[in-house]
């Protein structure tokens, strides 16, 4: 049996970015304004996993068309 996943609505996946964005640019450069500026800089790179995500997940391509 196939069970299909659903997929994460955009705001829990951009909450999931933003979290994993602000402690790595804490981590990585002890400040908390370097957590923010890592969040506002992860945007566009999230935006772009979350619309490949939902593409492949889809069953469809970057097109729109069904799978042959």
């Amino acid at each position: 049996m196939l069970v299909k996943m659903k997929h994460p609505t955009a705001l829990v996946f951009f909450s999931i970015g933003a979290v994993v964005d602000f402690a790595f640019g804490c981590i990585k450069w002890h400040s908390v304004v370097a957590g923010v500026v890592a969040i506002v800089c992860g945007l566009p790179l999230t935006a772009l996993l979350f619309l490949i995500i939902r593409a492949r997940s889809d069953g469809t391509g970057v097109s729109g068309a069904p799978p042959s």
